[in-house]
């Protein structure tokens, strides 16, 4: 077993228990019980299991997370028990960040089961934790899994495309004004004849 393989990593996430896909007990009282789950991966990270302080959120900052994120996390959950992440007390302090910045983000336009089904979203989950844990994938350098990273990123893509809908939106606005014009002075020409 190689350490920090994507194609590995992907495998396992894409394998995930359908019990990491119900929603946080926050939220619905027979879901899961999300702080205990992130405590319990904490713990798991740091390999000290009689740890009890963690870094999480306020109670009223995780009332606001929404149903989708909770459960990007728990998918998240699964992937961190992948025996690459065991004993990796450097990376708990990075763990943070990763569930609760750029995961929210993620999620702002990805459905949680598309962590799952969806090939590139599962190497985008997987290439995102490493990037926040500040690991470089085997066989790739820096540079390349941060372009690999870009690549997949949907808040990335959303960006694009929502740039791309401004561009055309102003193009459609200018040509009709234009349009206007030319009809002002069409108008204009017949008038005077």
């Amino acid at each position: 077993m190689s350490k920090y393989d994507v194609f590995e990593l992907v495998t396992h996430l894409r394998k995930c228990p359908d019990i990491f896909l119900k929603p946080s007990s926050s939220l619905e009282n027979e879901g899961l019980n999300s702080v205990a789950l992130i405590s319990d991966t904490y713990r798991l990270v740091c390999n000290d299991f009689f740890k009890i302080e963690f870094k999480i959120p306020s109670n009223f900052d995780l009332a606001y997370i929404e149903d989708n994120h909770w459960r990007a996390i728990h998918i998240s959950i699964w992937l961190l028990s992948h025996p690459n992440f065991k004993n990796s007390a450097l990376i708990e302090d990075k763990l943070y960040d990763f569930w609760f910045e750029e995961l929210s983000e993620a999620s702002l336009y990805v459905k949680f089961k598309e962590w799952i089904s969806d090939e590139e979203r599962a190497e985008e989950m997987v290439r995102l934790l490493l990037h926040c844990c500040e690991i470089t994938p085997e066989g790739e350098n820096q540079d390349e899994a941060a372009d690999k990273l870009s690549s997949l990123s949907s808040a990335d893509r959303q960006k694009v495309l929502k740039q791309s809908y401004e561009a055309h939106e102003r193009i459609m606005k200018i040509k009709k004004e234009m349009a206007e014009k030319k009809a002002r002075e069409a108008a204009n020409t017949y008038g005077r004849e």
